[in-house]
This record gives C-alpha cells, sequence and structure tokens, in this order.
C-alpha cells in the first residue's frame, strides 16, 4: 500500500536500456504467434539501431521518449505474464518514464489506465498502483491522482480496510503535495465520502473538520465543508467534543443556521434550551438528516457531563441529577452508566443513598473558569500532600527516637 517515502531515485536491474526495451517488447509479444510477433517487435529493432552522430540512449532523454512512447501505445492491460512479471514489467517502465519524461503525467496517465481495465484481480491491482505511488517524487501532484484510483477501487470492492489508512500520514501527504488547497480539500472530501460508503463515519469524521479547516473563507465551497463537518458531529453517537468545530476559522460563514444555535447549546446550554431550541427547528433536523431521539440523547449525556464536572470530589443525589437532565428518579441510574459508557464520566452510584459519588469527568468546552476550577484544585491537592508528608515525617522523628537509630534505647552507663 502507499507509503509517505522521500524521493525516488530510479533503479534498473541489469543491463542497458536497449535490452531492457527488447525485454518490455517481448513481454508485450509473448502471447502473439510466431509472425505476429516478429511483426511486433520489428519496429523496437529498428528504433534500437544506432544512428549516425546520435547520443546513446543513457545520455539521451529525448530518444528514450520516442522509444518509450512505442512500448505506452502498444500496451493493452497489464499483459499475460505472472504477477511477478507484471511487477516486473511496470516497475521497469515506470522507471525509464520517470527518468525520461521532464512531465510524466500523460504517460504515467496510460501506465494508471493500463492497470485499471485490466482484467486481473483487485490484489495485483493494489500492488502496482501502489508501487506507482510510491516511486513519484515526494511532491508530486499525481501522487493524489494516484492514490484516489487506490481509493476508489478499494471502495468499490468494499476493501477500503486494505489501504491501512492513518491520518497523520495524510496529514503529511498534503504538507508535501504540490497542489491547490482546493485539490487538498477536496482529497479530504473524496476520503470521507469512500468511509462514509464503507458504513465508517467516526473514521470519516476527522477528514470532514480537515477538509473545513484547509479551505479559505472566500472558498465557494467554505460554507458546505463546515456545515458537513458540523451535521456529521451531531449525527455522530461518538462524538461529544465539538470544539474542533466550533473553532474552525469559517465557523463564522453558519452563525445564522440553526444548527449553529443547536451547536452552542451542545457547548454550554442544556435540556431547557434544547426543548426550546427542537419546538421551533424539529423540521431542521430532518432536512440535514438528523434523528431526534440520537440528537436529545446527546444534549441529554453532555448536560450531565456538566453537572458531574461541577462536582468533581463530590456527592450528587439522584434527585438533583434527574432535574437536571429531565428523566425520572428510576431513570438515573441508566443515564449514569450510559456516560461512564461513553467515557464521558467516572464514578460510583450507590442504590442505598441515591447518590453518585463524582470522581472525575471530561470537559465539554474548556473555558477560563475551567482552568480556574483545575488550578483551585491542585493548588487544594498540593496542599493536602504538603499536610501529608509532614505527618509522614513527625511519624519518622518519633518512631527513630532522640539517637536517630530506630528501636536502639539509649543505655545508661553504669
Amino acid at each position: 500500500m502507499p507509503t509517505a517515502k522521500g524521493d525516488s531515485i530510479a533503479l534498473y536491474s541489469e543491463g542497458t536500456f536497449d535490452e531492457h526495451i527488447q525485454e518490455l517488447a517481448n513481454y508485450l509479444a509473448r502471447n502473439k504467434t510466431e509472425e505476429d510477433r516478429t511483426l511486433f517487435i520489428k519496429p523496437f529493432v529498428e528504433a534500437l539501431i544506432p544512428r549516425e552522430d546520435s547520443t546513446p540512449f543513457e545520455e539521451d532523454p529525448g530518444r528514450r521518449r520516442e522509444v518509450l512512447e512505442m512500448v505506452l501505445e502498444r500496451m493493452n492491460g497489464v499483459g499475460e505474464g505472472t504477477e511477478k512479471e507484471i511487477e516486473g514489467f511496470f516497475n521497469l517502465l515506470m522507471a525509464y518514464t520517470l527518468d525520461s519524461y521532464p512531465d510524466p503525467a500523460t504517460p504515467i496517465g496510460k501506465l494508471l489506465s493500463s492497470i485499471l481495465t485490466a482484467q486481473r484481480p483487485p490484489s495485483i491491482k493494489y500492488r502496482l498502483l501502489s508501487n506507482v505511488f510510491n516511486a513519484l517524487p515526494q511532491a508530486s501532484p499525481l501522487r493524489p491522482k494516484t492514490f484516489l484510483l487506490i481509493l476508489n477501487l478499494a471502495s468499490k470492492n468494499d476493501e477500503l480496510d486494505v489501504l491501512h489508512l492513518h491520518k497523520a500520514e495524510v496529514d503529511k501527504w498534503l504538507e508535501e503535495w504540490d497542489i491547490t488547497v482546493e485539490e487538498r480539500a477536496q482529497f479530504c472530501k473524496e476520503i470521507a465520502d469512500a468511509l462514509f460508503k464503507a458504513s465508517q463515519p467516526a473514521k470519516a469524521y476527522p477528514y470532514l473538520i480537515l477538509r473545513a479547516q484547509i479551505l479559505p473563507s472566500n472558498s465557494p465551497n467554505a460554507n458546505s465543508s463546515v456545515m458537513d463537518a458540523l451535521i456529521s458531529g451531531l449525527r455522530l453517537s461518538s462524538i461529544y467534543n465539538f470544539e474542533p468545530i466550533i473553532g474552525l476559522q469559517n465557523i463564522n460563514l453558519v452563525r445564522e443556521h440553526p444548527l449553529f444555535k443547536l451547536l452552542k447549546i451542545f457547548l454550554r446550554s442544556g435540556m431547557k434550551e434544547w426543548q426550546e431550541w427542537v419546538a421551533t427547528n424539529e423540521a431542521e433536523l430532518t432536512s440535514c438528516g438528523l434523528d431526534r431521539t440520537s440528537v436529545e440523547k446527546k444534549i441529554r449525556l453532555v448536560t450531565l457531563t456538566e453537572l458531574v464536572t461541577a462536582n468533581i470530589g463530590k456527592t450528587i443525589t439522584y434527585a438533583e441529577i434527574a432535574s437536571t437532565i429531565q428523566v425520572t428518579e428510576a431513570e438515573v441510574e441508566n443515564w449514569v452508566i450510559q456516560a461512564i459508557r461513553a467515557k464521558l464520566i467516572v464514578g460510583k452510584l450507590d442504590q442505598t443513598t441515591r447518590t453518585f459519588a463524582v470522581v472525575r469527568s471530561t470537559t465539554r468546552q474548556f473555558t477560563p473558569g475551567d482552568w480556574e476550577a483545575l488550578d483551585d484544585r491542585l493548588e487544594k491537592w498540593k496542599a493536602t500532600l504538603v499536610d501529608i508528608l509532614s505527618v509522614v515525617s513527625a511519624a519518622r522523628k518519633k518512631a527513630t527516637g532522640p539517637t536517630g537509630a530506630a528501636g536502639i534505647t539509649p543505655v545508661a552507663a553504669s
């Protein structure tokens, strides 16, 4: 699969350009009749005959291109060899193409087309396309085009996992590639679309965020990129932290949209504000493909998280929880357990006292007030540690006695 390697240096197997071209021509002609094979190879033989006053092929990219064009024009698919022979053929042709063409877009386009249209299993196509990707220079604009062909092939065959795609690697590629901002953003969208198609929306979400981060405010796609990220975040059951969205440089483009007000409820408000919003905007949920029950569940969980965050190290009664998230006391334990499973809060339910002892929680938006609260807790923790050290020190002195030797009592001289 594609890797984030540096610029490639063409490495050839033993032999001269003339010999390699003969190998390529023989490979393409191998299943022809003897007569057709002779006719097929003849133009190559003639093209390789040394000319008077001509420079050697190794020193003349123009002459090499003339012969390579002949190979490319006569290609049909990937040939009739074994997978190892096919890979060797394409690697050799790719190396000479990169070495001979100042702009290899057209010949590489022909190579890619031959790979994709070949009547071969996807496995060999993945390998050949990956070899092309890895051989291309690091900044080449052909790299994203090649990767998208691999992505689309994997998506078509429901084999997206074979790519072992990692966002950190994609981030690195986008920094390296010599492509426009719009092309970078479109690349992210293509990945996200493929992941959605593969029923992996949680993996698609970061690429929607990245797309919205990349586009400038004057882009014709800036508004839609923010909305796509926002709707996806609201829809995903695993997303409770909306700071990446509120922090987008183009978030103001959607400030007047009803979903922006819903976003603010997720960040700062609770069930009361949600009920007010949904009373007038329920149709907006439907038009954006959002399910009211699912959104309300998320609001209820983040509201519970906010309550827990304000009571770190304390206990909260079932009655207070029920009032805050607008459920019956009988439902409290179920909602607390859901919040624990979502890794939003940590604590212990006590059915006897009908309380929840808070250990820690996530914060849905880290405000200056949260920093102050954290600083206050750290200072209290520090003071507690000082007190503990004082007690330990005093106990140690008492145990060692006045001589400084633990367990030895001074004896008076007789």
